[in-house]
């Protein structure tokens, strides 16, 4: 809701993982309050996105990149 309409607006996926092989990734552990930071900016600064996610995967089973 934006205002005091819903908004129909994309969601934006983040994620941010380590790998030494790219055949295995482990997702890394940001801290509360920098997700919070990034969450906001994105929000306040790029227009059409309603939403910020931060995906968690490891790969297996999830690939690193989106298809």
């Amino acid at each position: 809701v934006k205002g005091d309409e819903r908004s129909y607006e994309y969601a934006l996926s983040l994620r941010a993982v380590t790998s030494e092989d790219a055949m295995t990734a482990e997702w890394v552990h940001l801290p509360y309050e920098l997700l919070g930071e990034i969450s906001n900016r994105i929000l306040n600064e790029v227009p059409g996105v309603n939403r910020v996610l931060y995906d968690i995967s490891t790969k297996p089973p999830a690939s690193i990149e989106w298809e």
